[in-house]
């Protein structure tokens, strides 16, 4: 029976990925990016979906030279370091692909292009007659035919012989004489100067090979090419063997077999990567996915080689395990002879609310750390319904804990003793719930539970905003060349994972006490930095850390504990509406089909649209992507079945992101302890500071829309209360008028007018009564699309007007409003200068593709140097006003629960609630001093839409 091999080019996987996946996709734990991962996830859900391959590898390049650096020492010496968001993702890429049940070569002197013409010469060893290269790299073309051929998966390309001859001039046989000519300016292969793709391809095509060009220069017709030739001889055979591919490298024995694990992948994408979404797909698909049975394993050795040692990560300390009341006692008094520590606990799970507490690591110096077992309380549940009770966990690790949370009550308490921690917010509600803080407990018994703390977290991202994440293992790595020891290496990884209770004890001591000592260690380093930094008392990274960020962190354990209440009823009734919907839709798209397909099936879609409804430009048939900047092109068209096909698309996928996100989501993010939802805060989601939010994520439920309305809808208090919102009122234009000095703009907003009809008014030259509807709506497109970097192309697609209208209205606006162009141009001279732009409070956002020779990337760099520092101000605003609202609140008979963009969402009881709604607007409108005011405006109603 003939076999399938399917073989993927990696790195070049994951770099694709990188380019193809952009925007602020990060992990919410640490902030580390994850754009490329993400792609490369879905690129692998693709693959084996797609080709059903009965055997699959992939090959990654390994770190350091290879053969071709010796051979010529400045062999890529031109290529620049990968972008610092790639960099960190890069460690991630093995374990994600080891994830799904692929094997993985990687050879020390090789390049990944070489493992993967070994496996194409030795394919018959397999029993692989047909192979398939996912790859974009033209130099693999060296490789297809006689059943091999190369897949572009991002263009859904296959590439043969006729393919190579059509990028070549020539086949298969002959690329690398080509490549001897032409050179690579891209590897820094120095090739024949002169002579390009189309010169190499008719020499090698018309003469042979590079043997026999130069065996008879006479046959060049031209004398300067021929001239060129010769001088460069060396050059030429020089670089043909660099094109080359060595057929012959070695590895330890593997097995090709490919046995999908989608749950593994799922668990490992969900848990690391936190891709949640694409992890429930998984799941989904595991049913339709089957591996091979055991009697067709390939396994093959190509020749006798040692396998090379893996490093793994040195110990730092000699970490001790506290499991006697003496040595606690010795620790707790250094401690205190010390004045700080560095802290984290050990649980469970990653779930604050459900998690046990196991074991505590204490660090008082660098290595000098420990790890104490803990012996829990069993406390009672039934009557406060207590999510933070604690479990008995006696025994953790086959030994008994010792119990010493009184003591860690009395430390954390202690203002001498200052507390380190790494994503303390976690740590803090893990240690709430072993010390028994009921919910209703969120007041000073919850946010003074730690007093005088610091967190190495947010202290990096004060610093380092927007730079790189801000996880622990990447700054330890980046900052003190040390690698952690990972989780699954004392845990295990996918379904043999066991909780930590369960890792033998001296496993869980090297692992736990190195994250105490990794603590303090980074604290060491940030502290400094910090300090450094402090050359302005009002304002700057320091600033921003000690008066925004860190006094925030006990607002934000508080609103995530207290949740917030949704109406159940409410939100099943809206499923079962979108999904009725949904199915209409369905039905319509088949009919101007004229057949049944997979609607959500991006490929099926395709098909549809380009194929057979012809639907389209040119351009998008050959992109062939189904985005929603597509449909919206193709819906344009007018009335053709493929615009109304498209149109109907996109109200179908919004539909479904509304029933699978929210209304099916949030029933099932309900806790059963307190029959509210806990969202996470993520400080650092954002390099300009604003907050992310995660299960649910609060921001992105959509409010422009009826039925995203519907969603907030079913946010509602407590019984019995009210809710209320308080909403700073175009916020980003004020802060333009702060900091741009335009007059205009700040008389708009001193004298109280309506912002976008005045912007009209004075752009059209006409007094404020006789705007109309359209121009208004104009204006307000300008107003927040220059902000944003906004171009007249956009302007025009915007309010439906020529590009030249557009380009009039922005020239106009600019005139009008003096200092606004001045102000954004200043920016991207500060950015191009310093890499960072800064804030109202001094923070600074990194902005590292500033410089970036892709002209993309720089673009999209410079529109973020304009925005960032409003954005990153507004953000700097608010994070000011929670923990002065919080205080406001003291004893008063309402709550803070959400933040979301610009507005604070409250609870509160009916008689409180116009004192409430007077109190916000003054408090959260005096935070900071512009010259501008800054408006709040507050409403109430029954459910959080209505207040709003």
């Amino acid at each position: 029976m003939s076999k399938h091999l399917v073989i993927i080019d990696g790195m070049g996987f994951v770099f694709r990925a990188f380019h193809a996946v952009r925007g602020n996709l990060s992990r919410s734990t640490d902030g580390m990016p994850t754009n490329a991962l993400f792609g490369m996830a879905q690129m692998l859900v693709k693959v084996v979906e797609d080709l059903k391959p009965d055997m699959c590898v992939v090959a990654l390049d390994a770190k350091g030279g290879n053969w071709r650096h010796k051979l010529y020492p400045t062999y890529k010496a031109n290529r620049k370091e990968p972008d610092e968001a790639l960099a960190l993702q890069l460690p991630h890429v093995r374990p994600l692909v080891e994830a799904f049940g692929l094997p993985v070569i990687c050879e020390t002197g090789f390049e990944a292009d070489d493992i993967i013409a070994t496996l194409v010469k030795h394919k018959q060893r397999y029993g692989a007659e047909k192979v398939t290269i996912v790859t974009s790299d033209k130099d693999l073309l060296q490789l297809v035919g006689d059943g091999v051929v190369l897949l572009d998966t991002l263009r859904d390309k296959t590439s043969g012989p006729d393919e190579a001859v059509e990028k070549f001039g020539v086949g298969p046989d002959l690329i690398a004489d080509v490549q001897g000519l032409m050179g690579d300016s891209i590897d820094n292969i120095p090739g024949v100067p002169g002579v390009g793709p189309k010169t190499a391809g008719d020499l090698v095509s018309q003469l042979g090979n590079l043997e026999a060009i130069y065996a008879d220069l006479s046959k060049v017709a031209r004398d300067t090419l021929r001239a060129k030739l010769e001088e460069n001889r060396d050059n030429a055979f020089l670089s043909r063997d660099l094109a080359r591919l060595d057929y012959d490298v070695a590895w330890p024995e593997i097995d090709l077999t490919f046995h999908p694990r989608l749950h593994e992948a799922a668990d490992y994408l969900r848990d690391e990567l936190e891709f949640k979404t694409l992890a429930n797909r998984l799941e989904k698909r595991q049913g339709k996915a089957t591996g091979m049975p055991d009697d067709r394993k390939t396994v093959w050795r190509p020749v006798e080689k040692k396998a090379e040692p893996v490093e793994g990560a040195a110990a730092w300390g000699d970490y001790e395990c506290v499991t006697t009341r003496e040595r606690w006692d010795w620790w707790m008094a250094e401690v205190r002879r010390v004045g700080k520590m560095a802290l984290d606990t050990e649980t469970t799970g990653l779930d604050p609310y459900t998690a046990e507490l196991v074991g505590l690591c204490l660090s008082v110096g660098a290595g000098k750390a420990c790890y104490v077992p803990v012996k829990m309380k069993p406390q009672p549940t039934a009557d406060t319904l207590d999510m933070f009770a604690a479990q008995d966990a006696h025994g953790p690790h086959g030994v008994e804990g010792l119990d010493v949370l009184d003591d860690v009550r009395a430390l954390l308490a202690d203002p001498a003793v200052t507390k380190i921690g790494h994503n303390l917010k976690f740590d803090w509600l893990v240690l709430a719930r072993a010390l028994g803080v009921t919910p209703q407990e969120t007041g000073e018994a919850l946010q003074k539970l730690i007093v005088n703390y610091d967190d190495t977290m947010l202290m990096s991202a004060c610093v380092d905003g927007g730079r790189w994440g801000h996880g622990m293992d990447d700054l330890v790595a980046r900052h003190l060349g040390h690698t952690m020891i990972a989780f699954k290496d004392v845990a295990g990884s996918g379904k043999a994972m066991v909780t930590f209770d369960k890792v033998p004890l001296e496993q869980a001591v090297a692992y736990a006490a190195e994250d105490a000592d990794a603590t303090w260690r980074l604290w060491e380093v940030f502290a400094a930095r910090l300090d450094a930094e402090n050359a302005d008392a009002t304002r700057g990274v320091k600033v921003v850390y000690e008066q925004v960020e860190r006094p925030l962190l006990p607002v934000l354990v508080a609103m995530e504990a207290r949740g917030v209440c949704v109406d159940k009823p409410e939100l099943e009734r809206l499923s079962a509406d979108f999904d009725s919907r949904m199915k209409v839709f369905e039905g319509k798209i088949w009919e101007l089909a004229g057949h049944e397909f997979n609607v959500q099936s991006t490929q099926q879609l395709a098909v549809v649209l380009f194929d057979e409804l012809n639907a389209g430009s040119d351009k998008l048939k050959k992109k062939r992507s189904t985005a929603v900047d597509v449909l919206e092109e193709i819906a344009a068209e007018g009335t053709t079945k493929g615009a109304l096909v498209a149109q109907i698309v996109s109200e179908y996928r919004q539909l479904a992101k509304l029933k699978s996100t929210y209304a099916d989501a949030l029933v099932k993010q309900i806790s059963p302890v307190t029959q509210r939802v806990h969202t996470s805060y993520q400080q650092v989601g954002a390099a300009t500071g604003r907050f992310s939010s995660s299960d649910p994520n609060l921001q992105n439920i959509p409010i422009r829309t009826e039925e995203g309305r519907k969603i907030r809808h079913a946010f509602v208090p407590r019984e019995g209360w009210v809710m209320v919102s308080a909403d700073y009122s175009q916020i980003e234009l004020r802060l333009l008028a702060h900091f741009s000095g335009s007059e205009p703009l700040r008389q708009a907003f001193r004298e109280g007018f309506d912002i976008h009809a005045y912007t009209a008014s004075l752009v059209r030259g006409i007094p404020m009564e006789q705007v109309t509807k359209e121009q208004r709506r104009a204006a307000k497109f300008i107003n927040f699309g220059l902000v944003y970097g906004m171009g007249a192309r956009s302007l025009a697609g915007q309010i439906g007007c020529s590009l030249s209208e557009a380009q009039e209205w922005i020239e106009a606006y600019f005139r009008r409003y003096d200092g606004v162009r001045d102000y954004m141009e200043l920016n991207k001279q500060l950015a191009r200068e310093r890499g960072y732009v800064e804030t109202l409070c001094g923070r600074r956002v990194w902005l590292p593709e500033i410089q970036s020779v892709n002209g993309g990337l720089r673009a999209g760099a410079e529109r973020a140097a304009i925005n960032a520092p409003l954005q990153g101000s507004n953000a700097d605003v608010i994070k000011l006003a929670m923990p002065k609202v919080e205080m406001a609140l003291k004893n008063k008979p309402a709550q803070l629960l959400m933040q979301v963009h610009d507005e604070l969402v409250l609870e509160c009881a009916p008689e409180a609630v116009d004192e409430i709604k007077v109190m916000l607007p003054h408090v959260m409108g005096s935070v900071v001093e512009l010259a501008v005011p800054l408006a709040v405006e507050a409403g109430e109603g029954p459910n959080w839409e209505a207040a709003h």
